[in-house]
């Protein structure tokens, strides 16, 4: 791939890319052949997620907008590949050129009718997507993990691209890429059929990506279910925030938790477990007993206690840091992780 060359171009000139993985599946719900601005606009201008932490996130359309006029500009030149017919196509930088275009649109002040690009001459597809992927998958501004896992599923199965090299393109390790990509593969087969036209919410991914633990998956065999129960369960919010995917191997096992869970959900039925946890001597309880008194504990916290946590000198963070560290441990070394 060439170095490319710097240019200030008409932001007219360059088409916004609507293959993008961040926005492919807002648009999807359009008519293909109709898809214009204003349905781009709305698909970039899209949090990357509904959760409250990507509401936050400080590289929303939003704040990037924001920083883009603070800044009369942007730091970092869009990337564009001129392809062989001529044309100029947007492939990393998308949400920043619509932002020029509305501000141009609208008469903002300051010269918005070019943008700094940073121009490739017939990319191919490899080298788009090595850009595309250290770019967002360790970049600024991530995509959301459904995006992530259904463009790297994608590289792998419809591009054929080598596991080692997206691994060595995006970073991270070869177990989280796959357990990526088949969580995606195991929520389009069992939990997309479930969904009515607009029902389907990529908010529910973790779930699946919580799923791909061997010890899950066998506990749900094991009790003569499927991965298709297991998508039932998540839609019908059986399981509520998805880390409880970690507790169907002890609710599924037991025959009152799972009654309870089937009938009433996961919250319900892990009381019927924590039952055996109350009124336990410290010294004599099991270290899953202490595990769940602590977590019960954690959540009755009130903001007085939390108040007089701050002014003990630290005296009760430094016991929690350090059984931090010692369960951190303990859980890599039960789930395989170290």
């Amino acid at each position: 791939m060439s170095s490319g060359s710097f240019e200030n171009l008409p932001i007219n000139d360059v088409q916004l890319d609507t293959s993008n993985p961040r926005i492919r599946r807002f648009l999807e719900i359009y008519d293909q052949t109709k898809i214009g601005e204003s349905q781009i606009g709305l698909a970039l201008n899209a949090p990357s997620s509904d959760a409250p932490s990507a509401l936050a996130d400080t590289t929303t359309p939003q704040r990037l907008r924001e920083s883009i006029i603070a800044n009369r500009g942007i730091r970092q030149p869009v990337i564009v590949n001129k392809r062989a017919d001529g044309a100029l196509v947007c492939i990393e930088g998308n949400t920043r050129l619509w932002i020029y275009r509305d501000l141009h649109k609208k008469g903002a002040t300051g010269d918005w009718s070019k943008i700094p690009a940073l121009v490739h001459s017939g990319l191919e597809n490899e080298s788009i997507d090595a850009i595309r992927l250290q770019a967002h998958l360790v970049g600024p501004r991530p995509w959301d993990a459904y995006s992530k896992a259904r463009y790297l599923h994608d590289l792998q199965n419809k591009e054929l691209m080598p596991l080692e090299r997206i691994v060595a393109l995006c970073g991270g390790n070869q177990r989280d890429v796959t357990r990526s990509i088949q969580a995606y593969s195991d929520m389009e087969e069992f939990f997309r059929p479930l969904c009515e036209p607009g029902e389907f919410n990529t908010e529910r991914f973790s779930g699946f990506v919580e799923y791909q633990n061997p010890r899950v998956q066998e506990a749900i065999l094991t009790s003569g279910f499927s991965g298709v129960d297991f998508a039932e369960w998540v839609k019908n919010e059986r399981i509520g925030p998805l880390r409880e995917v970690r507790q169907l191997p002890a609710v599924l096992k037991d025959k009152n938790a799972r009654a309870i869970f089937l009938k009433d959900g996961m919250k319900m039925a892990v009381k019927v477990l924590d039952q055996d946890t109350e009124n336990v001597d410290l010294q004599k309880a099991t270290l899953g007993q202490l595990a769940a008194a602590l977590e019960s504990k954690t959540n009755q916290t009130s903001m007085a206690e939390l108040r007089s946590f701050k002014e003990d000198d630290g005296a009760t963070l430094r016991h929690i840091e350090a059984a931090m560290d010692a369960l951190r441990f303990l859980q890599d070394q039960i789930t395989g992780d170290a």
